[in-house]
């Protein structure tokens, strides 16, 4: 089956310098997840690309119908702390409703975008 939705999870998003000790976390929107719409579907694409970027990108999930909640838990994580050029994809399988993604110890460049697509 070929991918039908793309969405932000993450869009380009640029350190500033701010935060405690010039380092801080960013948590995304929650974006319905292939669940969500599509019942039985399990597979997720997660896309990102960064520039020069020093932190660690999180993507989360939950099971609940409730994208508010705090019962996100951790499906995938990249670790970049030394200003990396990151172009990459990876495949998430789970019957997750939402998910979201994070920024953790943002220390610098830019995040182009964090995509997931299903």
């Amino acid at each position: 089956m070929s991918q039908q939705t793309t969405l932000i999870l993450f869009p380009a998003t640029t350190y500033d310098g701010g935060g405690t000790a010039n380092v801080y976390n960013l948590t995304s929107n929650a974006q319905p997840a292939a669940a969500y719409y599509l019942g039985n579907q399990d597979l997720q694409t997660i896309n990102i690309k960064t520039t020069d970027f020093t932190g660690n990108i999180v993507i989360e999930a939950t099971l609940s119908a409730n994208s508010s909640t705090n019962e996100y838990f951790e499906v995938y994580k990249s670790s970049n702390n030394a200003n990396a050029n990151l172009s990459m994809y990876t495949n998430i399988e789970g019957n997750f409703v939402y998910m979201r993604a994070k920024i953790e110890d943002f220390a610098g460049g830019v995040l182009n975008f964090a995509k997931l697509s299903y």
